[in-house]
């Protein structure tokens, strides 16, 4: 389940262990998955676990590359669940927002312009790999993209890295 800590962000994270099972059902849902066209221009899968298990001050390296994996897990199954007349004309890609992993998702892009918005040719992260942080491996012909981005208002504002792993267009 999807849950946001309001009243306890910085509580310890009970039974860590039963919140991994729960996001491997959850990617192994996605098998033999794709989702139907609706006239919109994406369809997203928002990472299903609860918040603190992937980010802030409770949080385990360990407890977030298995909720990445499992992410890619899901986009790993749609990939494999296209159909043959959606190749070239959708694309699957994880969207990932460091350190705010929870923000995180899989996404089906059904409009190839809106997709390349998630991959900007400015201010890339050169030399660097969320992959490689977390050693996850992609099981699909993927691009990967990361560039920086500020979150907030004139008061706060947090610096965060935004990351587009996804099938190649043209």
């Amino acid at each position: 389940m999807r849950r946001i800590s309001f009243h306890r962000p910085k509580q310890k994270v009970r039974n860590p262990e039963r919140h991994i099972r729960a996001l491997k059902v959850w990617a192994e849902e996605f098998r033999g998955y794709y989702p139907e066209r609706d006239g919109e221009q994406y369809t997203n899968f928002k990472i299903w676990t609860l918040d603190r298990l992937i980010q802030g001050s409770s949080s385990k390296f360990e407890w977030q590359k298995e909720a990445l994996d499992q992410l890619f897990i899901a986009a790993n199954h749609m990939v494999n669940a296209k159909p043959n007349n959606e190749k070239g004309k959708s694309w699957v890609a994880v969207l990932l927002c460091y350190p705010n992993l929870f923000t995180s998702e899989v996404t089906v892009f059904f409009d190839e312009t809106y997709y390349k918005r998630f991959r900007p040719d400015d201010g890339l992260l050169t030399g660097r790999s969320i992959l490689e942080k977390y050693e996850i491996s992609a099981n699909f012909d993927y691009i990967e993209q990361g560039y920086k981005e500020d979150w907030g208002d004139e008061e706060e504002s947090i610096e965060v890295e935004m990351w587009t792993i996804g099938e190649p267009s043209s």
